[in-house]
């Protein structure tokens, strides 16, 4: 049986000091994304917002135990810049501001990267062809129709 790790991924109004510090106390992998104008300070540096880090289309950048927020004290965290590059003539606007307290760039990228894919299942599940939230059902019709609405998502991605 293979091993997974349990990484909990965050958008930008999905995260808090408190969140973090539990999650590490809990042994927990996470990745937040944050805003640009997000400060943030390496070593004994002046804060600075994360938009004034250098990065182009294509460009990775780590940095190691910073801190993070100089308002809220969101504490330290090693953090990922990333701009994707230009894929089939679409260019990303901006560039993402990952705080994680994984170690490694790659994987850092690679799963944050897969949340995409997640959002486009909650688009069609919430206001798309599902129409979850305008079906007004009693919970145990809800738990029915996701259950149905996952086994009719499975044979879809099966099929291809």
């Amino acid at each position: 049986m293979k091993h997974y790790q349990l990484v909990i991924i965050g958008d930008r109004e999905f995260h808090g000091a408190s969140l973090r510090r539990w999650l590490h106390s809990q042994g927990l992998k996470y990745i937040f994304r944050q805003k640009k104008d997000t400060t943030f300070r390496e070593k004994r540096q002046k804060f600075q917002p994360l938009s004034s880090i250098p990065i182009y289309p294509g460009g990775r950048r780590f940095y190691e135990n910073v801190n993070l927020t100089q308002e809220k004290g969101f504490g330290r965290c090693n953090l990922v810049v990333y701009w994707r590059r230009k894929y089939r003539g679409k260019q990303e606007k901006e560039s993402w501001y990952l705080s994680t307290n994984l170690t490694d760039i790659s994987t850092t990228i690679k799963i944050y990267g897969q949340r995409f894919g997640i959002e486009a299942m909650f688009k069609d599940c919430k206001t798309g062809g599902y129409n979850l939230e305008g079906s007004q059902a009693s919970p145990d019709r809800l738990v029915r129709i996701i259950l149905l609405i996952a086994l009719a998502m499975t044979s879809a991605w099966l099929q291809g």
